[in-house]
């Protein structure tokens, strides 16, 4: 107790608790009222799992999806980890929206909570901004690709275009500076302006107490919060909703610490049975992916879809700016005293005309056939040279000498040798000898049966696609670390000048 009194004299422990813990709360408080805390614990676990992952990572193109790789491959619990950072960036964004609809429904964005209201909005975009620029970092082909066209449309902002592309990219093309910026914007950048911003936001909740309910501010209340008299009532209407004797402590934070157990619990449940995604490595030679990005930009990309090319650019950028314009002058635009949902027709128009919409549009661009399809032997998406291996792989009837498990049974054929099976070849041997093997046989196994394929009957090309596609081949574990075991013949000119 000596080092507790030590403390208190120099900082005030005993001021600290009171203002935090022993404050005065409104009575009446609903559960829908935790989700703000929750949205505060479900980033600090973003923040623990991010520093983790920071450690491992390279934010370079050679050694980014390597580094990720090599996370879930040999760190313990490394995919777990993983998984739960990527599925919490998408829990953050459908707290902070419910959280925003929230305030929104019981009018708490109005007088005196107008700046919390802005701080709020700031908020919900740099949650935005960390499921942009964290999508480009496993730099695979799903997050080179989407960010290829979320910069695009970026470039479409009227006179400034050309420069915000630039500022992004860190040159005229998406690259190793690219990569570098958005790294550093998420690690850096954006979690500053997320404890700035929320410190502000949370220092005005405790100042201004926590709103209460609706019903409760309306009662012989002045027409508008611009009116002279609306202050003195309001703040009468709001001791009066303290003084049912309910504190912080413990009467509230049980409520927040209960909602953010359960969502954390269910967090990291879902990503011990629901790992995050990888794709083949980046290729910017790919012109025929088709990208996808994550499931809450997809209602806007798929409204992209459906305009005329001719209205693209103005609807990329004009939605952004009317819903940033709406949110932030919502406070401004709306000063009814009236605050309950139920009364307040344009405010349940306006919402439910945006959740049907949004709906809709997601539920239109989920049904949508992907054209990127994973496959099953690998159990990723193929690359265009991997796919173009494949087809040859079903072209030279490979699949009726060889067994590939997850590949459609193929007849065998009826000379066919008794050839290995190739289920997990890419594990045991690089590229370059499946390259060098595939040319002739012969070469590595005197009385190998199989044909070689080196030209003229394939060129060196077709040969490089169907060694990319063989080596592509590592089993049902895509985590799995490959051992080579290699061996290459000797130069036949070595051989005769030997003899």
């Amino acid at each position: 107790m000596g080092i507790f009194h030590w403390i208190d004299a120099r900082v005030d422990l005993v001021g600290i608790k009171r203002t935090l813990l022993d404050r005065a709360v409104a009575r009446n408080l609903t559960w829908w009222h935790t989700l703000g805390s929750a949205t505060l614990a479900v980033f600090i676990v973003q923040a623990v799992t991010g520093i983790v992952l920071a450690m491992y990572y390279s934010p370079s193109p050679d050694h980014a999806l390597e580094s990720i790789r090599f996370l879930e491959r040999s760190v313990a619990s490394g995919t777990v980890l993983r998984a739960i950072h990527h599925w919490g960036a998408s829990a953050m964004v459908v707290l902070t929206v419910a959280h925003m609809i929230r305030v929104f429904t019981m009018g708490a964005y109005k007088f005196p909570r107008e700046i919390n209201w802005l701080l709020g909005v700031i908020l919900l975009f740099i949650v935005i901004g960390f499921g942009f620029t964290g999508y480009l970092l496993p730099w695979d082909q799903k997050a080179y690709w989407a960010t290829q066209v979320g910069t695009n449309i970026a470039g479409t902002t009227p006179l400034i275009g050309g420069s915000l592309v630039t500022l992004l990219r860190g040159g005229a093309q998406q690259g190793a500076a690219t990569l570098t910026r958005f790294y550093s914007m998420h690690v850096l950048l954006l979690p500053a302006l997320l404890v700035v911003v929320s410190s502000l936001h949370l220092f005005l909740v405790v100042r201004q107490g926590v709103a209460p309910r609706a019903s409760e501010l309306e009662k012989n209340a002045p027409a508008k919060t611009s009116d002279p008299a609306y202050p003195q009532y309001y703040a009468h209407q709001a001791h009066k909703a303290k003084s049912g004797g309910y504190r912080f402590w413990p009467d509230i934070i049980t409520k927040d610490v209960v909602v953010a157990t359960l969502i954390i619990s269910f967090l990291v449940l879902f990503a011990m049975f629901v790992k995050a995604p990888l794709e083949a490595p980046a290729d910017p030679t790919d012109s025929s992916y088709v990208p996808r990005p994550e499931w809450y930009f997809l209602p806007f990309f798929q409204l992209l879809k459906l305009v005329p090319g001719s209205f693209e650019s103005a609807i990329a950028m004009g939605v952004p700016t009317l819903m940033v314009f709406a949110l932030l002058a919502l406070p401004f635009l709306d000063k009814k005293s009236i605050r309950t949902f139920s009364r307040r027709p344009g405010a349940a128009f306006t919402l439910g005309g945006v959740a049907i919409a949004t709906a809709i549009l997601l539920g239109a661009s989920i049904r949508d056939e992907p054209k990127n399809v994973i496959a099953p032997e690998v159990g990723r998406i193929l690359t265009s040279t991997e796919r173009a291996g494949r087809t040859q792989f079903e072209r030279q009837q490979c699949g009726g000498c060889h067994k590939v498990a997850g590949m459609a049974a193929v007849p065998k054929k009826s000379d066919a040798p008794d050839a290995p099976d190739l289920t997990e070849v890419g594990l045991r041997h690089t590229t370059a000898w499946i390259h060098s093997y595939l040319e002739d046989p012969v070469r590595f196994h005197p009385d190998s049966k199989m044909p070689a394929y080196g030209p003229p009957t394939l060129s060196h090309q077709e040969i490089e696609e169907l060694s990319r596609y063989v080596g592509s081949l590592r089993g049902p574990d895509p985590n799995k670390a490959p051992q080579y075991v290699d061996t290459f013949p000797e130069p036949l000119k070595a051989k005769e000048s030997s003899k």
